[in-house]
């Protein structure tokens, strides 16, 4: 059981994805055509929102299915399953390259990237957590439209879970790429590193992609230690958050340092620094003497630095 409750993405609060209706093309069909069905069109798997006042959290903009077929056609749709009235859910992308993008674009605006709408606290979780689903799943269309195999042009099927090639019969499926973010501690302070990307003073858990031959243990030890120099120890499993961008599985993790002098790679970090709890504190509510700060709430890296403040980690 995960040791935390994520306030922000989690999948607990999503649709009812109907898995087992996937293949059902009748069900499919009549789902599509129900007079219900909502739509949430991306282009360029961007995603609309209702204009709103200054400050305000975003609205996500829904289409009925005859409102996204007059913007733009054709296309491919996914089912993403049913919400809490059992009214169908899909969700289609308008790509760069459709003769009606630019129209679809105009008529869409304002559109943002997933990431900023999870930055700005969208009015329901439950649309920011269906936005989740159809920006990972659309995006896995968009680049898997030729066969790996024979080049051969990949038709999508089973409701859009699975596209497949009519030349030689291959199939794939949307996958999810698992990636451990760890906080580190050894006493009363935390590893926290700067990566090149971030902005300046923005601070963060250590995270990486599970590699082949991996388990969670070995690469949060690994990804630690290639990139701070810092031997880890016990490793515990915390909790874990779709990360769709574009498609991530973030596995949370506390692991305790063995060793204290930091090395860091530098083609990974630019720093990366002990942080005692009192700092950590002034940098969840942004009063760093120095204005450090640490990822917003929506992220895994902010839950598990917020643990360790309370003293919820590490585990008793």
């Amino acid at each position: 059981m995960p040791l935390l409750h994520l306030p922000t993405i989690t999948s607990e609060k999503s649709l009812n994805r109907r898995a087992e209706k996937r293949r059902d093309a009748a069900f499919i069909d009549a789902a599509f055509n129900a007079p219900g069905t909502r739509v949430l069109a991306l282009a360029d798997l961007r995603v609309p929102i209702y204009p709103t006042p200054d400050r305000a959290p975003p609205v996500v903009r829904w289409l009925s299915v005859p409102e996204v077929k007059a913007l733009a056609a054709p296309l491919d749709f996914a089912f993403l399953g049913e919400d809490e009235t059992g009214a169908a859910v899909f969700a289609c992308n308008v790509p760069p390259y459709h003769r009606g993008f630019a129209r679809a674009e105009e008529a869409l605006h304002p559109l943002v990237d997933l990431r900023s709408l999870a930055l700005q606290s969208v009015s329901h979780e439950t649309e920011l957590l269906i936005a989740a689903e159809a920006r990972a799943l659309l995006g896995w269309h968009a680049h898997n439209r030729c066969c790996s195999r024979c080049g051969g042009p990949l038709h999508v099927i089973e409701g859009g879970w699975c596209r497949t090639c009519a030349g030689c019969g291959q199939s794939t499926w949307p996958r999810t790429d698992p990636a451990v973010i760890m906080l580190i501690t050894r006493g009363d302070r935390a590893l926290l590193g700067h990566e090149l990307r971030f902005p300046d003073k923005f601070y963060s858990t250590l995270a990486g992609y599970v590699e082949p031959g991996d388990d969670i243990e070995h690469a949060v030890r690994r990804e630690v230690k290639e990139e701070s120099g810092i031997d880890v120890g016990a490793v515990e499993y915390v909790a874990s958050q779709p990360w769709p961008f574009p498609h991530s599985l973030m596995i949370g993790c506390w692991g305790e340092a063995l060793t204290e002098a930091i090395t860091i790679d530098r083609t990974e970090l630019t720093d990366a620094r002990w942080f005692d709890r009192a700092e950590l504190a002034s940098m969840l509510a942004v009063t760093h003497p120095e204005g450090l700060f640490v990822p917003p709430r929506i992220s895994m890296a902010h839950t598990l630095i917020r643990a360790f403040v309370d003293g919820v980690l590490p585990r008793a």
